[in-house]
């Protein structure tokens, strides 16, 4: 356990850890692509190293060292040197898994962690089946664990959801260009987590294939176009960049970031624009960003498409005047664990009064709220979130506290620069 001292730091300048998304596609995308694609400045994450050793058990030859992964791609065709791929707590990491591997010469089984076996992945297992693929559920119909028989993918047209997250759509869309015919995916409803999506047909972009996205209800992806390889460097993430900003919010300090792009596809830049609306000022040079905290007032945001910014959003809401609304989140309920109930529970536990719904996460702000032993289920970002709220009342307790590997691996180290 960790143990959260009040911040003592008030003017803080860090910069920002590597893009998980952004690391995780470039792995995918790489070990299709034809040719050594070299990635600068990873995430070396728990997910990504789950996804390194399942790609490196698919046939793919991968070097790795702290600042940089060189892929040497398969050009469309995994050749396995074992059938068994585990991606632990990822599912990134099996989603698109579950898509791509069934462009290997030879049936795998993708396996997870016990909760992942829980987190459901009927959608991209329809998608592709659609696509005239053979996939079998090993234990329970619509979850890992799956059997992929390999052998590629026919193409054609495939209907699937997007209401519970966009990973379904950027799982199909990124393995489509190696399809025999040109690939429309149409979604019947509509699509959560859209700017992750737009994330995915970037990096689709980058390595050479365009896919045509209208309206996130149909994507259209041409056959004959395949990856090329690439040098790439990964930009900051505002994932993980805004339990430091969040620290600023809380505790009225000041916190400045470098290494993260103005001009980003990634949709939790959005938490600038949501902490201004409740009283923080933000200024921006071309490499830094800074927060300077205030006093704040209650918010009420519809968050469906920044599922990873409800977490420290909530703490925000809790230090605010007034009763704080955080609206269409029910998908939430999937995530590494129910993020609405466990945010509810452990903000109770500060003595901050929150309560959830099916889709919504309600939050009384407060000036009483104090330390407590905080449960963050496993899910590193309910970890950093509640670590940041420490910052602000001293001697909070952070349970399992290594969880934030899977996102930010050296978390605790980075978080010592609040302390002088």
């Amino acid at each position: 356990m960790k143990i959260v001292k009040k911040i003592e730091n008030l003017n803080v300048e860090t910069t920002a850890s590597p893009s998980k998304a952004h690391t995780l596609r470039a792995l995918i995308i790489g070990s299709l692509a034809e040719g050594t694609t070299v990635i600068k400045n990873p995430l070396l994450g728990q997910d990504q190293l789950n996804v390194i050793s399942c790609l490196g058990k698919l046939g793919v030859k991968i070097d790795l060292t702290s600042n940089k992964i060189i892929v040497e791609g398969s050009g469309g065709k995994y050749r396995p040197v074992e059938n068994q791929l585990n991606v632990g707590e990822s599912g990134v990491g099996m989603n698109f898994l579950g898509a791509a591997a069934n462009l290997s010469d030879k049936p795998v089984i993708i396996t997870g962690s016990k909760r992942l076996s829980e987190r459901p992945i009927d959608e991209v297992i329809n998608g592709m089946r659609q696509l005239g693929c053979k996939i079998d559920y090993l234990d329970k119909e619509g979850f890992p664990p799956v059997k992929i028989y390999g052998g590629g993918i026919k193409g054609g047209n495939a209907t699937i959801k997007g209401s519970k997250t966009s990973q379904y759509f950027s799982a199909i869309v990124i393995s489509s260009p190696y399809a025999e015919t040109s690939v429309t995916l149409n979604c019947i409803d509509k699509m959560t987590e859209k700017p992750y999506f737009d994330i995915s047909l970037q990096m689709m972009s980058e390595f050479g294939v365009e896919a045509v996205n209208k309206n996130y209800k149909q994507i259209i992806i041409p056959c004959g176009k395949i990856y090329s390889a690439r040098e790439m460097t990964i930009e900051g993430d505002y994932s993980s960049a805004s339990f430091f900003f969040l620290a600023a919010v809380i505790c009225k300090s000041k916190v400045t970031i470098g290494g993260l792009r103005t001009d980003t596809k990634q949709g939790d830049k959005a938490f600038l624009n949501l902490i201004k609306k409740m009283g923080c000022k933000v200024s921006q040079t071309k490499n830094k960003i800074s927060v300077q905290g205030g006093e704040l007032a209650a918010i009420e945001q519809d968050m469906s498409n920044l599922p990873d910014l409800v977490p420290p959003t909530a703490i925000a809401a809790a230090f605010a005047r007034g009763r704080s609304r955080l609206t269409n989140i029910g998908h939430l309920r999937l995530k590494e664990c129910d993020r609405l109930s466990v945010m509810a529970s452990e903000l109770n536990k500060m003595d901050v009064s929150a309560e959830c719904t099916e889709d919504s996460l309600i939050i009384e702000g407060t000036k009483q709220a104090h330390g407590a032993k905080i449960d963050p289920h496993n899910d590193h970002r309910i970890a950093m979130s509640f670590a940041a709220a420490g910052l602000a009342v001293g001697e909070q307790i952070i349970e399992n506290e290594n969880c934030v590997a899977k996102s930010f691996p050296d978390f605790w180290e980075r978080f010592e620069v609040f302390y002088k």
